[in-house]
């Protein structure tokens, strides 16, 4: 009985060259696909979170004004818009606004006791300035009811850990004129 030699039609060295083909073939398909595709820039992210706003924050001092829109809870976590400054409120005479210290709230660092800031066309003065390290804060304390209508504004602060997230938290506070 004599051996059975199998041929294949192609040469090894044609597959190999063919797959090569394939995937540069499918690499550009994918790079002109995802190359070519809308970018969505931060005027065009500020518009969109702008369109849901329901009022506005103000502060001369440092040349701060902002669309505000309402955050979500969600989970343990409030969503914070990318580009405006967000409220968020337990009770109706107290008022969480947050931004990120990288866009919205870039120099709020700079703001100083004693200045005015205009929410929801009320006036407030900056009673206290502080920053805390981000494990010591207790929302419940912030978010707590006060006998006079109070705004608190809330931003990153201290050392970088990941993202947008810090060490520490900058804390002002302001109370209705």
């Amino acid at each position: 009985m004599g051996s059975v030699i199998e041929r294949h039609r192609f040469s090894r060295k044609t597959l190999a060259l063919v797959a090569v083909f394939l995937m540069y073939l499918l690499g550009g398909i994918a790079f002109f696909y995802f190359g070519f595709q809308p970018a969505i820039s931060a005027k065009d992210v500020h518009a969109e979170e702008a369109k849901n706003a329901e009022t506005t924050l103000t502060i001369p001092d440092i040349g701060l004004s902002s669309p505000v829109s309402e955050v979500k809870l969600s989970g343990q976590e409030l969503e914070v818009p990318e580009q405006i400054a967000g409220s968020y409120s337990v009770h109706t005479n107290k008022t969480l606004l947050l931004g990120h210290a990288s866009t919205v709230f870039t120099d709020l660092k700079n703001l100083h006791e004693g200045a005015t800031i205009t929410y929801d066309n009320k006036d407030y003065l900056v009673s206290t300035i502080e920053i805390k390290e981000k494990s010591s804060i207790l929302m419940k304390e912030i978010l707590k009811e006060e006998d006079r209508d109070t705004i608190v504004l809330m931003t990153c602060s201290g050392d970088h850990i990941s993202g947008n997230d810090y060490s520490h938290r900058l804390i002002i506070t302001a109370l209705r004129k």
